[in-house]
């Protein structure tokens, strides 16, 4: 069931978050998955994408944003099993379009994309969101313990533009 909230409270949770976050002087980043290459079969095959997440220290208070073309691809969060078989008959959530995400909870997260063959050519990514203030991954429990809810719920949708607040509104709401 999918709560609804009325726009001031929304709006004092999302001043406390940013004071909270202010107050204890976390920094944001914000990082383009690929980098220039955006999200899409890279020409390195799975390399490119590995050697990417292998450069970037990322964290909670980061934002991670997948740039593609609709309809030329997707973003899909798999499990692991499902990322390293490049499985995706049973994505845990599916993004038609790209977008900027901000993850609510330390983890490492598997990307893919569901178009026929996108994976095997190495459009997948696995990224660890280290807890705001770590300055290296800690182990994470086994991934297997953890439910598709549980990860679904880990991750918010966040669009600057001004047509995202239906899209942003709902996936917030799960993950309060």
């Amino acid at each position: 069931m999918v709560k609804i909230m009325n726009v001031s409270n929304v709006v004092v949770l999302v001043l406390a978050v940013i004071t909270t976050t202010s107050l204890l002087g976390a920094e944001a980043g914000e990082y383009t998955v690929g980098d220039e290459l955006g999200w899409t079969i890279p020409p390195g095959g799975a390399a490119t994408y590995e050697a990417w997440a292998a450069k970037h220290s990322l964290s909670v208070t980061d934002f991670i944003n997948f740039n593609f073309k609709v309809g030329e691809q997707d973003l899909a969060i798999v499990t692991k099993e499902d990322y390293d078989a490049c499985n995706t008959d049973n994505p845990l959530f599916v993004f038609q379009e790209g977008g900027e995400f901000q993850f609510v909870q330390s983890d490492t997260y598997y990307f893919t994309c569901t178009f026929a063959g996108h994976c095997t050519k190495g459009q997948k990514i696995a990224l660890y969101i280290a807890p705001a203030f770590s300055p290296s991954p800690s182990p994470s429990s086994d991934p297997s313990e953890k439910t598709a809810a549980q990860h679904a719920n880990a991750v918010k949708f966040v669009s600057k533009k001004g047509q995202g607040i239906k899209k942003l509104l709902p996936v917030m709401m799960k993950s309060l």
